[in-house]
């Protein structure tokens, strides 16, 4: 099996971190991968300026900016009006202990992938976004995608909605 395809020539991506050589090193992997328009940030006050400006495609966030946490950001972003409440987004953090990607997780993200990413990994991780038909999440206290990655039952548990595997509601 080949490796994915992917036209990025037309998709605009916002990336913020606080680090400007990590800034260029990923912004040189995106371009190697043909996106299109690659806008930075350095903090959440830049990435929020640029945001409601022009609605990205994708946003790749440092988990840690020097004034807001990614999760934050993510929370303010999934309140915004469609489009962008929907885009993917995508948090970067050389830290990945469970209780920072539990933040993301629950605050609305795509995605956590550990710094240092390889290109490999990175472009692995935007095409399972671009290809992944998770739904998206509207409640009280969530608004993202689905976290469940498995399909079916939980493990050694009774299903509990109607839309699992097995049918049967508990």
């Amino acid at each position: 099996m080949g490796q994915p395809r992917l036209n990025l020539s037309k998709v605009r991506c916002l990336l913020a971190d606080r680090d400007v050589f990590t800034r260029g090193l990923i912004a040189q992997m995106l371009r190697g991968f043909g996106m299109g328009t690659i806008q930075m940030a350095s903090n959440g006050e830049q990435l929020r300026e640029l945001v409601t400006k022009e609605c990205p495609d994708v946003c790749l966030i440092e988990a840690a900016l020097p004034d807001i946490e990614a999760s934050e950001l993510i929370a303010w972003i999934r309140k915004q009006p469609e489009p962008l409440r929907f885009v993917p987004i995508i948090v970067l953090s050389g830290y990945t202990q469970l209780r920072l990607v539990t933040a993301a997780r629950d605050a609305g993200a795509n995605l956590v992938i550990r710094k240092p990413a390889s290109a490999q990994m990175l472009f692995d991780r935007l095409a399972w976004v671009a290809n992944s038909r998770r739904p998206f999440i509207e409640n009280d206290n969530f608004l993202g995608p689905d976290r469940r990655f498995r399909k079916g039952p939980p493990a050694k548990a009774k299903s509990r909605r109607k839309t699992d595997v097995t049918g049967e509601p508990a």
